[in-house]
This record gives structure tokens, C-alpha cells and sequence, in this order.
């Protein structure tokens, strides 16, 4: 009897914490199992969001209601201007609610390249920062980048920049 209760104790524990990719097997498009080899980009691994690529996060779309939205960059605004050549552009990542930096993030996903002379770096200790001299003319162009976290967090920052 013990033995019994003590092995359902194990496996409601695994069912209720366990998250991971565990390749093609756990693989889903709206609850049907797909491979992510297919040519359906759209084929998410929906036990951990952070198992994904950035393709399947920007073509589908699906996992944005579990994007963070209160991160952004130290300027605290969202709309950057900047002078060709002349602008040292260098931006940490922020907490917005408490103005911290952001630790512990890897594998941004850009939507689009960064502007000539814009760079996102990592310092070795999960933060990251955007950096650079700007390098080219930008009219005003939108920019998300998408950073997983730790357990299942997805971080997304959206802003603007101009070159002038």
C-alpha cells in the first residue's frame, strides 16, 4: 500500500512541475502533435515557451499573451533619436516597475536587423544592453526583441529608432 501511494505522490509530482522540450513527441499546433521539422513553422513546443525558436515566436504569434510587457530599456522611453555617427547609443535592459536591470535573459530574437553600428550584447551574466554608433540614415522603424528567461518567462521590449 505504501509502495502505491508513494509512487502516485511521484508521478502527480512530475505531472504538476515537470516542463521541458522533449523533442518532436511534445510537440503541438493547436493540440495536435506536429514535428517541428515540418514545414509548419507554427508548430510550438507548448510545455516550455523557452524551447522555442525565434521563428515559431514571430510567425505565429501564439505565445504573446505570456509575453512580459513591463521591461524596457534605461532610457525609459520607447522612442529613440539618434545622430549618425555622432550618438553613442548604450541602453540596459530595465524592470520598468522597479528600474532594475534585467539579469539572467539569453537568446534574444530580433523581428528585424538592428540598424549598421547598433549592437545587442551580452555581458557574461545574462544581462544585456544595446550599444553602438549609429552608422547609416533610419527613418523611424519599430524594433521588438524577444528574450527568453528563466522557468518559462518571455520578456518583449518594442521600441522605435530614428537616425538623423
Amino acid at each position: 500500500m505504501f509502495v502505491f501511494i508513494h509512487l502516485i505522490f511521484i508521478c502527480n509530482f512530475h505531472f504538476i512541475f515537470s516542463c521541458g522540450c522533449y523533442g518532436s513527441n511534445s510537440c503541438t499546433t493547436n493540440g495536435i502533435l506536429c514535428s517541428p521539422y515540418e514545414l509548419n513553422n507554427s508548430c510550438l513546443c507548448d510545455c516550455c515557451p523557452p524551447c522555442n525558436t525565434c521563428e515559431q515566436f514571430f510567425q505565429s504569434n501564439c505565445l504573446s499573451h505570456l509575453y512580459s510587457k513591463h521591461y524596457g530599456l534605461s532610457t525609459n522611453q520607447s522612442d529613440l533619436i539618434a545622430k549618425i555617427n555622432q550618438s553613442n547609443i548604450s541602453y540596459d535592459i530595465i524592470d520598468k516597475i522597479n528600474d532594475e536591470h534585467v539579469r539572467y535573459l539569453w537568446n534574444p530574437c530580433l523581428r528585424r536587423s538592428l540598424p549598421n553600428g547598433i549592437y545587442l550584447i551580452n555581458d557574461n551574466e545574462g544581462r544585456y544592453k544595446l550599444v553602438g554608433i549609429p552608422r547609416e540614415k533610419l527613418e523611424k522603424t519599430s524594433y521588438e526583441i524577444l528574450f527568453k528567461g528563466p522557468v518559462s518567462l518571455l520578456i518583449l521590449i518594442d521600441f522605435t529608432i530614428t537616425i538623423i
